[in-house]
C-alpha cells in the first residue's frame, strides 16, 4: 500500500485466482488476442476440437468477467467499510460477497464451478499452476517482485509539481496479472487488472495520464 498524507492510496497486490484462470486460458489456446503473447507460459497446450473450443471459449469468458466484476465490487466495499464503516453499511448493502473473498473455487476439485467442462480444465490444469506459482523463482516471487516496483509516490509529487495543484483524493486498487491482457482494464473507477509491463507500471506519463483524467 502507498499512501501519502492520507488523501490517495494505491495499493498493488496480486490474486491466485484470477492468475489461475489466465493461466488456463493460455493453456488452452483460447482468447488469445486478448493476452499479451508469452509463449512459455504455460509450456504446454491442449487442444479441443472445433466446437468444444467454442464452448469452453465462451464459459470462460463469462466466468472471468463475473470474476472481475465480483473481486472489483468485493474492493470497493472493502475499502467503504475501512473508511466510512457506518455508511458503507448501507450505501453497499447490495453486494452479499463477502468482501475479503468474492469467490471461492475450492481447488483442487472445484466443487464451486457448475460447468463440468470448465471444472474439468481447471483440476486439469491445477497441479501444474500452484507448482509454478509457489517455485522459487515462480509466480508468487514474480508478483512480490512487481508489487514494489513503481514509485507511485513519486509520480504524484512530479504531477502535483507539473500541474501546480494538489492531487484530488482517491483510492485505487492495481491488481497484477503475469500473462495479462494487452493492457490495463479498468473494472471500476478504483479497480484496474494490469499486465506485468513496465510501460504501465513504471512509466510516469502512464500514470500522470490517468492522474490527469481521473483526479
Amino acid at each position: 500500500m502507498m499512501t501519502d498524507s492520507n488523501s490517495w492510496s494505491v495499493c498493488i497486490s496480486s490474486d491466485v485466482e484470477l492468475n489461475f484462470l489466465v493461466y488456463v486460458a493460455r493453456a488452452y489456446g483460447i482468447c488469445n488476442t486478448y493476452f499479451h503473447d508469452h509463449s512459455t507460459w504455460p509450456d504446454r497446450q491442449v487442444v479441443l476440437a472445433d466446437e468444444l473450443h467454442r464452448e469452453f471459449e465462451t464459459k470462460w469468458q463469462d466466468f472471468w468477467k463475473g470474476s472481475i466484476q465480483q473481486k472489483a465490487e468485493a474492493k470497493i466495499r472493502q475499502t467503504a467499510v475501512s473508511n466510512f464503516p457506518s455508511q458503507a453499511q448501507v450505501k453497499f448493502k447490495h453486494l452479499n460477497h463477502n468482501y475479503v473473498s468474492p469467490f471461492v473455487f475450492n481447488p483442487p476439485q472445484f466443487e464451486a464451478i457448475e460447468h463440468q467442462g470448465l471444472r474439468d480444465a481447471l483440476i486439469a490444469q491445477w497441479p501444474s499452476f500452484i507448482q509454478w506459482w509457489n517455485m522459487p523463482a515462480g509466480g508468487k516471487a514474480a508478483m512480490y517482485y512487481w508489487e514494489g516496483k513503481p514509485d507511485v509516490i513519486r509520480y504524484v509529487r512530479e504531477f502535483e509539481m507539473e500541474t501546480g495543484r494538489t492531487i484530488h483524493p482517491f483510492h485505487m486498487n492495481v491488481e497484477l496479472i503475469y500473462n495479462g491482457p494487452h493492457e490495463p482494464i479498468e473494472v471500476a473507477d478504483d479497480y484496474l487488472i494490469m499486465p506485468i509491463r513496465t510501460e504501465y507500471l513504471m512509466k510516469k506519463d502512464w500514470w500522470a495520464e490517468r492522474f490527469r483524467e481521473k483526479y
